[in-house]
């Protein structure tokens, strides 16, 4: 336990700058952010290593990663400073008034399950709030971590330390097809005769970090290689496909919307969905129910109009149609 002259040496801004460094991950970032040199604040880092007589860092792939006792600390002094920034600030938000812009990386398949409640409720509480919304690159989180996107959704469940997320629930998926697919009469696929056809995916990208990446891996040992035809995330190209005669996989929601767009569009083949078929569901750890995480970066945690709008989506999202609830 630190003596009382050891606390006098921890001024207000140590412990800012430990939190933001934890925060960013990174002594630059830090710095930029707290608008002082990358010398001045590694000097500050040092000074509270020997404070608290701990490396309290150490570097990874991602940046800096806390030590357990870093770890420690910062559960210690996040509330402190949310105290003192809780005396300078009245803690209350004026959403008739919250003139700011929002940046959300999110697919299609996953914003159909609250973009039309969410901009009517925006509409009605936060009028002057804006979103900028737009499908995930290849850059995945970094976007995040660098602080040029405030939220972010995705099938995946590990992040980085500084990167905060929450379940949303499971989504399945599901297989479009059209008259004009060999396959139409049948009920329900097996995976040999999904992939003896041509297929399309829709905002399907599998990738290492992704749920559905060890069912991949098991389907690829029994000599199932998914290798699709023709990857999107247009759903305007997914629909050409699919009436060429290619079996679209996507999203439930997607395959629900797809359903009633073609059903007002002339001169198009009767479409159907079917179920993914029963070997893939098998092997996945989920069962076909995949996990959906909404990802945003710690420095953003309390920030009241930032939780108002994630709470937003969550709350939209588990009451859409088509998400499973967390159990």
């Amino acid at each position: 336990m630190m003596h009382l002259d050891e606390i006098l040496k921890l001024d207000i801004k140590l412990l800012v700058a430990f939190v933001t460094i934890m925060e960013e991950g990174s002594v630059s970032r830090a710095a930029e952010r707290l608008g002082v040199t990358q010398p001045a604040l590694s000097k500050s880092l040092q000074r509270l290593r020997e404070l608290f007589k701990d490396s309290l860092f150490t570097r990874q792939a991602y940046g800096l990663s806390p030590t357990a006792r870093a770890s420690e600390l910062h559960d210690l002094i996040q509330p402190i400073l949310n105290s003192l920034s809780e005396l300078m600030n009245p803690n209350s938000l004026d959403l008739t008034n919250l003139d700011r812009r929002f940046k959300l990386r999110v697919d299609e398949g996953d914003l159909e399950n609250f973009i039309e409640p969410l901009l009517a409720s925006l509409q009605y509480q936060a009028p002057c709030m804006r979103l900028a919304i737009s499908s995930w690159g290849d850059s995945h989180l970094d976007e995040l971590i660098s602080g040029n996107v405030d939220l972010g959704i995705m099938r995946i469940n590990d992040t980085p330390g500084n990167v905060r997320s929450k379940l949303i629930g499971y989504m399945e998926a599901c297989i479009i097809l059209s008259e004009a697919h060999p396959l139409y009469h049948k009920e329900e696929l097996t995976v040999t005769e999904l992939l003896s056809h041509k297929v399309v995916t829709h905002h399907l990208r599998p990738n290492r970090r992704s749920s559905f990446s060890k069912t991949e891996q098991k389907l690829k040992q029994q000599g199932h290689i998914i290798q699709p035809n023709l990857e999107t995330d247009s759903l305007m190209v997914a629909m050409q496909a699919v009436k060429r005669g290619m079996a679209l996989v996507t999203s439930r929601s997607i395959g629900d919307l797809f359903l009633q767009v073609m059903c007002e569009k002339a001169h198009f083949y009767p479409v159907k969905l079917l179920p993914i078929p029963k070997e893939v569901l098998d092997l996945d750890e989920y069962n076909g129910r995949h996990p959906i995480h909404i990802f945003w970066h710690e420095r953003f945690n309390n920030d009241l109009a930032h939780r108002w709008l994630r709470e937003q989506i969550i709350y939209f999202m588990r009451e859409s149609p088509w998400m499973h609830p967390p159990t």
